[in-house]
């Protein structure tokens, strides 16, 4: 665009040539605002004067989103309960939203506009009120988040019809559509709303807020309020799907403002329950379980990015750690401790690759899961996602914990006593899934050269497979202890009438070369070959049609 027409576009905003005008009770609204001797009085005789406005006005005063325990009929009473600003601000947010249309016009979605802008709003609003900075109030926060992208609707009425076809007001992220702008405009929507805002005699807060997007309206100079309303309007990318970063959002919220992850998801899920009694009054059309399920399906393809990165990133951690097993035995210490710092490093990137974006999400799908009702489908989305995202990190977990060196530290112990801990941990356990325990063992003490935390867990591990494998039905474990005098070993059997043990928990038991898809099953069982081979012992497994066996055999003292 030449120079002389991106003029004549700016000159015709700054006029308001051929753009709507607030209505006559909004300016009054927002002049209200800046008069230090203005009363509730004032407000409410402003705001009766259209009869339209004040129905509206309290039917969202006594609304679940205000969750009023008495109702509401005048709005001088509103103005009490409420307070004077509360009224002000909503009754203008009322206004701005009649002052510009729905539906679809060219290049611009007015229907999309306002149902971001709400969402926005919603959140700045309780960013707000989780931070409660000093000397800015929820309303005005909220007042921020809706009208932040008015420029646009005002950049658009002010184009040519051709360029109209073309505008990016539609599910585009803020930075596509400045870009779009400057490039065939000369001058983003961003500029136009501050203009305009200024000659609406809104306040220097709200003008400031639309000058800055992006990492600067984040600096530390900048008022609270656009960074409020920044952190707003990144959240609402995440709600339109526009972007599923979470975590991202989750840390720059503590860093800026030191909000905790799970205030945010309770921020996020919050304005799904609230925003649809807050869209009809404003007339907005809004369906929060549709959006639920827009924001759970966004999820649901990040967790498989996840899986798929996962996969290789733990391919790689896996060879790093079979690397360090092999080499434990013939390398120097300075070599060992060399070796560790890369695992290490190799843990600490797949940690920060995959389980904090990982733990975003699942968090958040908890958090509307524990909302859910039986008809919620949204919310019952919401809980696969969380489950899902449970069993990953659940794996994740496994494997970063397996890939940690195990260094045990031996003195001899009694075997037996050893084992009758670990069945007297499983008691209730047993007795709740009415299953007999047989202890096969010598009336003298076993004892063998082991660490205890390491043979400890080794059982309860296989005792859990045990019960697994039994189910719900009733069941027999038996637990048995032998002396091998004559190998030099020591034989700790475990057997249970369960089903027999499938193939991917066989392989996660008995081979040493592990893939991810070892840990499948979750069970854990590749810590238990690790640690018994730590012992210079092995595992032997029996599988037949009404049970399994384990054995597991250690040198003997």
């Amino acid at each position: 665009m030449e120079n002389r027409q991106k003029a004549k576009l700016l000159k015709k905003i700054v006029n308001g040539e051929g753009l709507p005008s607030l209505s006559p009770l909004a300016i009054q609204l927002v002049e209200l605002a800046t008069d230090d001797r203005s009363s509730a009085r004032d407000l409410a005789a402003i705001i009766e004067k259209d009869p339209g406005l004040t129905t509206r006005l309290l039917k969202l005063v006594g609304s679940a989103f205000f969750a009023r325990s008495k109702q509401v009929t005048s709005i001088s009473q509103a103005v009490v309960l409420l307070g004077f600003k509360r009224v002000r601000i909503m009754g203008l947010s009322l206004s701005l939203r009649d002052t510009f249309p729905m539906g679809r016009k060219k290049g611009m979605d007015f229907d999309h506009f306002w149902k971001t802008s709400l969402y926005r709003a919603l959140i700045a609003q309780n960013i707000t009120q989780s931070t409660q900075p000093h000397n800015l109030k929820p309303e005005e926060a909220f007042v921020g988040g809706l009208i932040l992208e008015i420029g646009m609707l005002l950049l658009f009425e002010a184009c040519s019809e051709e360029i109209k076809k073309g505008f990016p007001g539609g599910n585009l992220p803020l930075e596509k559509a400045i870009s779009w702008e400057e490039e065939n405009l000369g001058i983003n929507h961003r500029d136009a709303g501050s203009l305009v805002l200024r000659r609406w005699r809104f306040s220097d807060n709200l003008v400031e807020s639309q000058k800055y997007f992006g990492p600067e309206a984040l600096d530390p100079d900048k008022p609270i309020l656009c960074k409020i309303i920044e952190l707003a309007r990144r959240a609402t990318e995440i709600v339109f799907g526009q972007t599923t970063d979470l975590y991202e959002l989750q840390q720059l919220s503590n860093s800026v403002l030191k909000l905790k992850p799970a205030t945010i998801n309770e921020i996020l899920s919050e304005s799904f329950n609230r925003v649809e009694d807050l869209a009809e009054q404003l007339r907005i059309k809004v369906d929060s379980q549709t959006d639920i399920i827009r924001v759970m399906e966004k999820a649901n393809l990040a967790l498989a990015r996840i899986s798929a990165s996962m996969e290789t990133s733990l391919r790689g951690l896996l060879d790093h750690v079979g690397q360090y097993d092999r080499s434990l035995t013939r390398i120097t210490k300075e070599m060992a401790k060399d070796r560790k710092d890369i695992l290490q490093n190799t843990l600490d990137a797949v940690a920060h690759e995959i389980r904090n974006p990982l733990l975003a999400i699942g968090g958040f799908a908890g958090r509307l899961a524990r909302q859910a009702e039986e008809e919620d489908r949204g919310r019952q989305y919401a809980k696969i996602i969380a489950e899902e995202s449970t069993r990953l990190e659940r794996i994740l977990k496994e494997i970063m914990d397996y890939s940690q060196a195990y260094e045990p530290e031996f003195s001899e112990k009694d075997l037996v006593s050893i084992m009758n801990k670990v069945l007297n941990e499983f008691e209730d356990l047993f007795r709740e899934k009415n299953i007999h325990v047989v202890r096969d063992f010598p009336q003298e003490p076993v004892r063998a050269p082991v660490d205890v935390d390491g043979i400890a867990r080794v059982l309860r591990q296989v005792f859990k497979n045990s019960i697994s494998m039994i189910g719900q039905t009733r069941g027999k474990v038996t637990a048995s202890i032998q002396p091998l005098w004559h190998t030099g070993q020591v034989s700790i059997g475990i057997s249970d009438n369960g089903h027999p043990i499938p193939d991917d928990i066989r392989n996660a038991l008995l081979d040493s070369n592990l893939s991810t898809k070892t840990f499948g099953g979750g069970l854990g069982l590749p810590m238990v070959r690790k640690i018994i081979e730590a012992h210079n012992g092995h595992i032997e497994l029996e599988v037949r049609e009404g049970g399994n066996t384990v054995n597991l055999y250690l040198p003997i003292s």
